[in-house]
């Protein structure tokens, strides 16, 4: 092995200290510019293209040129095989692979695993054979908010003091709802919308609402300009809770995650207003309460006020861009890395998706302290710390503290207005 064992394995531009050592006191090349030399000519290493651009050439013919051999195994001609998320084939002794991008990197998982990094990565066996492009179509599912969107006035609180540490299920146990998981469909938008509804919903009624709101009647009924299970507009699907509400997950259970698709909306606008009450779609004799939401508000970008808004209210929903190296998190702190760019921009992939962040604290475990957001991702307890994750904070790091939102449960204005009106009048005295 030789670019392949190096840090960093490939560079982007023209290097010509990119090298590793081969045959005694000579060198290869690892640069993107190894096999432009004249006349076609290259010095690049034997693993070169295999590592820094993805094209496989690990065959061997028989001697009849009828076989091919890839990675210890023999396969006659014509034979088709599943490598990750890449076909190959066996044409003519030949062994050829697509140029497909793989959810799970190898080389980049490896390179994480075994380099000094604040946080570690892991094969998911959900993800493999799973292209990067699958990965950011449906395991996302944010489109990223609109102009006017973003212009929303900001909530600014200013404490002076904060705990190092906080963590929402340990200021409102059993009040704080399970990870979800969104399974394959570009739904981040219904379900963190609907898990931080059910959140504030518990913590402002001091538990007597307690549900598990439906991320599936979002996304099967609001579909006037969103885009179901290919993703969804923020501020819609707040829209449509805080005007028409949506009833509970065992009244309208997920099924997007199954299908790929948001499916016909099985509760109608015209059953809110004939007054006879609505009919659950799992069972006609289930409590189809319908919960609201007050109108969304945008808190601060400084994370000092995001930090006093989870505190003192609870979890607040986050959109972030989430880059091909975060699939494969599965501890510490989270910082994106560029080691796929280095490969060329056909190893990347990105996209927006939407979390709760339910507290915050400090990591020590590397030597040194760094700053972390502790959020709830959507992709199972199988995956991360539990279905969390944590990522670095203060440094607007993949745009996490660019655009948080907060909302209340409907019905609750009086007490919140007390609530923000004491906390107001408690900074002033410090």
């Amino acid at each position: 092995r030789y670019c392949s064992v190096r840090t960093p394995t490939c560079c982007p531009n023209r290097d010509d200290d990119c090298t590793a050592p081969i045959l005694g006191n000579h060198l290869c090349y690892c640069d993107m510019f190894c096999d432009r030399g004249p006349d076609g000519g290259n010095d690049c290493c034997p693993d070169f293209e295999a590592t820094c651009r993805g094209i496989r050439h690990d065959y061997q013919a028989d001697l009849n040129g009828r076989e091919c051999y890839s990675e210890g195994i023999r396969y006659r001609d014509g034979d088709r095989v599943d490598q990750n998320c890449k076909s190959c084939s066996c044409m003519n002794g030949l062994w050829k692979c697509d140029e497909a991008t793989c959810l799970i990197q190898e080389d980049l998982l490896d390179q994480v695993q075994h380099g000094r990094f604040s946080w570690s990565a892991r094969n998911y066996s959900f993800f493999w054979g799973r292209t990067l492009d699958e990965g950011v179509k449906y395991r996302l599912g944010t489109l990223f908010p609109e102009q006017s969107v973003q212009n929303m006035n900001e909530i600014v609180i200013k404490p002076r003091e904060l705990p190092e540490h906080f963590d929402a299920r340990e200021k409102w146990p059993g009040l704080i709802h399970e990870v979800r998981d969104q399974g394959d469909c570009g739904s981040s938008w219904a379900v963190s919308t609907t898990t931080i509804s059910s959140d504030r919903l518990a913590i402002i009624t001091d538990g007597r609402i307690n549900v598990t709101v439906s991320p599936q009647q979002l996304l099967s009924c609001n579909q006037h300009r969103q885009r179901g299970c290919e993703g969804g507009y923020l501020d819609r699907a707040w829209w449509y809770i805080r005007k028409l509400g949506v009833v509970d997950e065992t009244c309208y259970p997920y099924e997007s995650g199954h299908t790929r698709e948001p499916g016909d909306c099985r509760i109608s606008k015209q059953s809110y207003k004939n007054g006879n009450g609505l009919t659950c779609p799992a069972h006609p004799s289930l409590d189809s309460t319908a919960y609201k939401m007050t109108p969304p508000y945008r808190v601060s970008s400084r994370e000092e006020d995001i930090m006093a808004e989870i505190i003192t209210n609870g979890p607040v929903q986050a959109t972030f861009l989430v880059h091909e190296d975060f699939f494969m998190y599965s501890g510490g702190v989270y910082q994106h890395t560029e080691l796929a760019a280095r490969k060329g921009a056909g190893f990347t992939g990105q996209g927006y998706h939407s979390v709760r962040i339910l507290g915050w604290g400090v990591d020590h475990s590397t030597g040194r302290a760094i700053p972390y957001w502790l959020a709830a991702n959507s992709w199972g307890r199988q995956w991360g710390e539990d279905g969390l994750f944590r990522i670095l904070r203060g440094d607007n790091h993949c745009e996490i503290e660019s655009f948080v939102i907060g909302a209340w449960g409907k019905g609750a204005k009086r007490r919140r207005r007390f609530k923000l009106r004491k906390m107001r009048r408690r900074f002033r005295k410090l």
